[in-house]
């Protein structure tokens, strides 16, 4: 009886195991592109215009503020669609690599780049520099309120 409880728990694992394998070889196109893009936020493999446009659909709101992926589908689609009508074999790893070095890279790079002027919705830039300029003035006046309460602590 315990040998049929432990090799029927062991078959259970196995085939949750099998299973498990199957469905992740089994990811569609779309999740393939999306996740192709989470290594390094770029598309680097090639693709049929047909899973560029399985996922976009797939894109979310917080997707579309907070990240590229958008842009890189669109991107990728345009390509994909050329490729078809051209017949040639264009590399999306060329085309993203190229404009990757006009964008910029760094973290200030992208935080102004959502926030610099050039939309709609972008804090003005001066306004960034004078709430800069308070948050430092804050803190100062912090540290001087500390550092005399430290000093009353220690005068006789």
């Amino acid at each position: 009886m315990r040998r049929l409880v432990i090799s029927a728990a062991l078959a259970a694992v196995a085939a949750l195991a099998l299973g498990a394998g199957s469905a992740a070889a089994g990811k569609s196109c779309s999740d393939r592109i999306i996740d192709d893009w989470y290594v390094d936020n770029t598309i680097n493999g090639q693709y049929s215009a047909a899973c560029y446009r399985q996922a976009l659909g797939r894109v979310n709101d917080q997707m579309r503020i907070y990240s590229n992926l958008p842009d890189e589908l669109e991107r990728g689609l345009r390509v994909a669609i050329t490729r078809g009508v051209l017949g040639t074999k264009t590399t999306i790893t060329q085309q993203s690599r190229s404009t990757a070095g006009h964008k910029g890279s760094g973290p200030i790079q992208r935080v102004l780049g959502e926030l610099g002027p050039d939309r709609a919705d972008s804090i003005p830039i001066p306004l960034m520099i004078l709430a800069g300029v308070a948050l430092l003035l804050i803190a100062a006046g912090a540290a001087s309120a500390l550092v005399r309460r430290l000093n009353r602590g220690n005068s006789p």
